[in-house]
């Protein structure tokens, strides 16, 4: 009998995501305490390659917003995601990419490949370089519990670690849509850094 996939999140990125609530400060303390015990230990005791319910991420996403707002939203995400290139590589990593230092249109499109080890049946990627300096990332086919507001800025704060990350400078917003849209599209506008 084959079994339907469900939308999950593979529990690597939220145990990323749980180290970044210490980056939000006094923030990521009461972020915590919103979380329920069992919720916590569920992520921690995951091994990394295991997959966990959506809602995990999403509890956390409305926690960080409730408690950190946009800005505190955006830096845990940054901080989640900078801290996933963590390992024996990643010093080789960010030095190449600070000395090549490769275009954010050149590492989003990376983005798609990201977003489906990350997320399980949650959409379809796609991104799109309307014009220099400007990229388009769009997603049709997510789940309800990605669809919020405290989510949506979450991507833009995982986005905008490309400037961490090269010599551009940027920032990424979620363009207008309806409530509760099945899909959304994320505008990052970049240029060479100072």
């Amino acid at each position: 009998m084959a079994t339907t996939l469900r939308p999950a999140v593979r529990a690597s990125h939220l145990k990323d995501d749980l180290w970044a609530l210490d980056e939000l400060g006094p923030a990521g303390a009461r972020v915590r305490a919103r979380l329920e015990a069992a919720e916590l230990a569920t992520i921690e005791a995951a091994s990394k390659t295991e997959h966990l319910p959506l809602s995990l991420n999403a509890r956390m996403a409305e926690a960080v917003f409730a408690e950190a707002g946009e800005k505190g939203a955006r830096l845990w995400a940054t901080s989640s995601f900078l801290h996933s290139l963590d390992g024996f590589w990643k010093p080789l990593f960010l030095g190449l990419t600070r000395a090549i230092s490769p275009s954010p249109g050149l590492l989003f499109k990376a983005f798609p490949q990201g977003w489906s080890t990350t997320y399980r049946d949650c959409g379809d990627v796609t991104v799109s370089h309307p014009e220099a300096g400007l990229t388009r990332i769009a997603v049709k086919g997510l789940p309800p519990e990605l669809r919020t507001e405290a989510f949506l800025t979450a991507v833009c704060g995982t986005l905008e670690g490309a400037f961490w990350i090269s010599k551009y400078s940027g920032r990424a917003t979620v363009e207008p849509r309806a409530p509760d849209a099945p899909g959304a599209t994320w505008r990052v506008e970049w240029k060479a850094g100072d």
